[in-house]
């Protein structure tokens, strides 16, 4: 996908159709706009069918937990899993799916501490067709797996990342200095980086003994023919 400089266009920035424009110092620049595949992975899916299981199960909490989690609701803020209809189902459903991706049992009753989890560090992210790749990474300990968010493709000509990024993996355990995500990105998405687009990448420590996750990290790499 190419970025061509439009005719003398008066200053105008969106979107239409296909077309994304935006100014800059040199005019009026129109991108095309990336498009993710309609077709849902298997990974999908059973992401689905779990955010679907865990849902349900709240239902069957007696009505004590069923406070509990939403005076915890209260306490702190959770973005929406699924088409919830109350925060305590939200924070429910998130903590609890998180727990699921590291294989540990769900909670019935919310933490009664909220944990210190630190911010993902690292020196750079390498994005290339066979290559996708957190270098230089500060891993704080045994106690913690990192979450990858990270989108299909976008245009270069888009600049923020709002709600692009989809689950990559939520329960990774990195080497000491660095974490290579290549296979589980093709398994999650099925296609490689593609030379010349831009990606969106999220990233956040989770406490493994909570499944919360902690202050996330977004950034955003053009992928390169190589290192």
């Amino acid at each position: 996908m190419k970025t061509r400089t439009s005719l003398a266009f008066d200053a105008m920035t969106g979107t239409a159709g296909e077309v994304t424009a935006r100014s800059t110092r040199f005019g009026t620049i129109l991108s095309g706009r990336a498009r993710q595949p309609g077709k849902v992975t298997p990974q999908q899916k059973d992401m689905r069918a779990l955010f679907a299981r865990v849902g349900r199960s709240f239902k069957r909490l007696s009505p004590a937990q069923i406070d509990a989690w939403s005076a915890f609701a209260q306490q702190y803020s959770f973005s929406s899993r699924m088409e919830a209809k109350s925060p305590a189902v939200n924070a429910y459903v998130t903590l609890n799916c998180n727990r699921a991706l590291l294989g540990l049992d769900m909670l019935k009753q919310p933490p009664t501490q909220m944990p210190t989890i630190p911010a993902v560090e690292y020196r750079n992210i390498i994005v290339t067709p066979g290559l996708i790749q957190f270098s230089r990474l500060v891993n704080p300990g045994t106690g913690y797996r990192l979450a990858v968010r990270m989108s299909a493709a976008t245009s270069t000509g888009i600049t923020q990342g709002a709600g692009l990024p989809v689950l990559v993996d939520a329960g990774f355990i990195p080497e000491q200095t660095h974490a290579d995500i290549t296979t589980v990105y093709i398994d999650r998405l099925t296609v490689r980086p593609t030379v010349g687009l831009k990606y969106f990448i999220e990233t956040s420590w989770m406490d493994v003994a909570t499944g919360l996750s902690g202050p996330r990290h977004q950034d955003d790499r053009i992928c390169q023919n190589n290192l």
